[in-house]
């Protein structure tokens, strides 16, 4: 779950939203299942995956109700920052995640034709249950 607002670079008011994201990793890499709900607007999917490759760096790629980009980032080590890209070019968006007292943020400008929005997104963690027998998980890693 998360908080967070966008807004035009050369306006001052931003427009609220909330956001659900659901991350599940596996051998291949990160897919991350994402719902935003506008303020007194509409709602956006997007299933996103991100999986290393042998260079060091992660291809992303986000498919979504607005908008399907592809690209690259460099998440190992602080600062995490990413590119995407549309195919053709015609947006892009560029991204920053960064640690937040208990959780992380998320910052960043999407580049569409002339127009420039700026965003920010604060993750608030919700851990599901994860049980095993008798055993029950409280905290946010598995033994294995």
């Amino acid at each position: 779950m998360g908080r967070g607002s966008y807004r035009p670079t050369d306006e001052t008011i931003g427009t609220n939203f909330e956001a659900t994201l659901v991350i599940q990793e596996d051998d291949q890499g990160l897919h991350i299942d994402t719902s935003i709900v506008v303020q007194s607007g509409p709602q956006f999917e997007w299933g996103i995956w991100i999986v290393p490759d042998e260079y060091g760096t992660y291809s992303i790629t986000a498919r979504g109700t607005e908008l399907d980009a592809s690209g690259i980032g460099k998440l190992e080590s602080v600062p995490h920052v990413g590119m995407l890209w549309t195919e053709g070019g015609a947006a892009y968006i560029a991204f920053a995640i960064f640690a937040l007292r208990d959780s992380h943020g998320v910052r960043g400008f999407v580049r569409e034709q002339s127009n420039t929005l700026t965003w920010e997104l604060a993750l608030q963690p919700q851990q599901q249950v994860v049980t095993g027998g008798n055993v029950v998980s409280f905290g946010p890693r598995r033994r294995r």
